[in-house]
């Protein structure tokens, strides 16, 4: 299923108003806007110095680079402007980033969130509220309230650091604007803007993670640690690719042991591989936050607010979607999915409170004031305060470790009775992923409730290295073109439409049909008949929770007929299971990195080979298909 372009920010909460007008803000001075319009120029890493040169010689201006990650922000008014970097040799990518004719109004902070504004509370006094139980913060704080060497990178609207919650753990020498994807760090540039949409946004966030334990208003999931202001959003509403990548590469060179991210990146709430601009935004966007988790920075970010199963969305919601960022839904205080937070099994991760009608959220506000809040806008930052709380107990852990930790001490949370949507295990499910965040435990192995075992890796292959997997291995492939290589995938398209990605989840290897691009979009597709490739053998434990997952794609045009697919199976001695199988349709449809879980539990203690198939079975139809990043993983009963 496909959405249609949903234009404007959204931030995920509905923060109520603050308790002064948003009009008592200072005006702060803002980076240059754009000059025409804006675009990602994607190169390879350390290639922007000759392709800055070709923006100027195409009409184009470089507003700035990011050479580690290849990545060039450029203004033109040109209309040829695309067309012509796209043609230029080293240039991988080239994607518009805004509509600048779209006005203030259209943006989501004016649609969605100002028309849920309400009245704002009087100062709380520190109470222990239900969120703060329901993580077990409460307990965590007398252990553990975190430590002062741990920075969470706010990247979000703004945050008012003088707030009297607040103050006490503000980073300002590492806070910064990122509007029009450059840093500012002007004195006051990372304040909320005047006048800006959902302004205190960034503030009620700030303060669920890290208000300060003082005794006057609201104590954060991690008092002790610190907050920096990453502003994204700019004055009309929205919060730009450029802006975002920006955000995510001061985080990552200032050290920031953890980001929160309660948007998703404007203009597209779903952002498809096959659109020229929107493949260019993901691209941009997935490489800074591999590279913030390579500099040692963990990117937890919101599930979304549109009821909406991530599963069967076929367009990549960002930043929440990327494989690297931890995807939270939003808990109500009966431990419910709330009715707005979107949900999917094999898409979000973690759950943490995020509030409704029942029982919302107090939290910071602008002007010093206090404002309750909702949303997976108001999850997401609790999740990151758990983080930062790992963080704060494992100072030497880097973000896998952390994220391994935090899904593997989540409180399990079954499905609800009769809730049909909700798929899955209480371990694992469609509405909790692994559970619901544990602020004890991540301080002190203690848990206010039954939780998950530790989380080992049986098996994992990245293809990056020769380790044993073996094409044709039963010598009964038919396949006549395009069998299963582990190699570098180079991009084919076919009317606009990807059929096989130029790049990989990770590294630059995968098992791919064919992996050159050939001379035609069909020159290297799979062909004839089916192909496979299989792993070594794996011994797997003998009892407890075992899981396959691996990142996929297929693509294909609609002269498949739903007749080739892509299948995994596992053989044990004379037995042959298929645990994992996608089907091509009867429409074209482009070929996506997305993420396939399958349970392994029944067969405990047997040694298994996993075989990755894909079958051109429609006689002449074009297909492509790849796995990478196959980990097979045991937790404890």
């Amino acid at each position: 299923m496909r959405h249609p372009c949903v234009l404007g920010l959204k931030l995920f909460g509905a923060a109520l108003a603050a308790a002064l007008p948003v009009a008592a803000l200072t005006p702060v001075a803002t980076a240059e806007p754009v000059a025409g319009r804006a675009y990602l120029v994607i190169t390879a890493p350390g290639g922007a110095e000759e392709i800055a040169k070709a923006v100027v010689a195409n009409g184009g201006r470089v507003q700035h680079t990011y050479p580690p990650i290849g990545v060039l922000v450029a203004h033109s008014g040109a209309t040829d402007f695309a067309a012509k970097l796209r043609a230029v040799s080293g240039v991988q990518k080239v994607g518009q980033t805004r509509d600048t004719d779209l006005p203030a109004e259209h943006s989501t902070a004016r649609k969605y969130l100002e028309p849920q504004l309400g009245s704002a509370i009087t100062r709380p006094a520190e109470p222990i509220e239900w969120n703060m139980r329901q993580l077990g913060a409460d307990q965590a704080w007398a252990i553990n309230p975190g430590s002062r060497t741990v920075t969470v990178g706010v990247l979000d609207t703004g945050v008012q650091g003088g707030h009297e919650d607040l103050r006490d753990n503000f980073d300002a020498a590492n806070s910064v604007s990122c509007l029009y994807g450059k840093p500012n760090t002007a004195a006051g540039a990372w304040e909320p803007d005047s006048y800006a949409p959902a302004a205190g946004h960034g503030t009620s966030v700030a303060g669920i993670i890290a208000a300060a334990k003082n005794g006057k208003g609201v104590v954060g999931v991690a008092p002790g640690v610190r907050v920096a202001s990453v502003k994204v959003m700019e004055p009309t509403g929205y919060m730009y690719a450029e802006n975002v990548v920006c955000g995510l590469m001061w985080s990552a060179e200032r050290g920031f042991r953890v980001t929160n991210h309660s948007y998703y990146v404007d203009p597209w709430m779903f952002n498809h591989s096959s659109d020229a601009d929107q493949d260019a935004v993901i691209e941009a966007v997935r490489r800074a936050v591999d590279h913030a988790k390579a500099k040692g920075t963990l990117t937890v970010a919101a599930a979304g607010n549109s009821g909406t199963n991530l599963d069967v969305e076929q367009g990549l919601f960002l930043p929440g979607d990327l494989p690297n960022a931890i995807s939270v839904t939003a808990a109500n205080t009966r431990r419910e999915l709330a009715s707005y937070s979107n949900f999917g099994l094999d898409t979000v991760e973690l759950t943490a409170p995020g509030g409704d009608g029942y029982a919302m959220i107090n939290t910071t506000g602008l002007n010093n004031g206090y404002t309750t809040f909702h949303g997976t806008s108001a999850s997401s930052p609790h999740a990151a305060g758990v983080a930062a709380l790992l963080a704060s107990a494992h100072p030497n852990a880097g973000p896998d470790e952390l994220r391994k930790l935090l899904l593997a001490q989540a409180t399990d949370t079954p499905c609800p009775s009769g809730d049909t949507r909700c798929t899955g295990t209480p371990a694992r499910n469609s509405h909790f992923g692994e559970g619901i965040a544990n602020a004890l435990k991540a301080v002190s192995g203690g848990d206010p409730g039954p939780g998950p075992g530790e989380e080992t890796t049986v098996h994992a292959e990245d293809f990056e290295r020769a380790t044993g997997w073996t094409g044709n291995a039963g010598g009964t492939d038919t396949a006549t073109a395009g069998r299963f290589e582990v190699g570098d995938p180079q991009g084919t398209s076919h009317g606009g439409l990807v059929l096989q990605p130029d790049g990989t989840p990770s590294g630059s290897r995968a098992v791919v049909t064919g992996a050159a691009a050939g001379a035609s979009v069909g020159d290297n597709d799979l062909d004839g008949g089916a192909s496979t490739i299989t792993s070594p053998p794996i011994t797997l434990p003998a009892a407890g929770r075992i899981t396959l997952s691996c990142q996929y794609f297929l693509g294909h045009l609609a002269n498949s007929a739903g007749a080739d697919h892509l299948r995994i199976r596992v053989l044990t001695g004379n037995n042959d299971t298929v645990v994992f199988e996608q089907k091509t349709g009867s429409t074209d449809t482009a070929a996506t990195w997305r993420t396939a879980k399958t349970d392994l539990s029944s067969l405990a203690g047997k040694t298994i080979r996993v075989v990755v198939e894909a079958a051109d079975a429609a006689g002449g139809s074009l297909v492509e298909a790849g796995v990478d990043d196959l980990r097979i993983t045991h937790r404890k009963a």
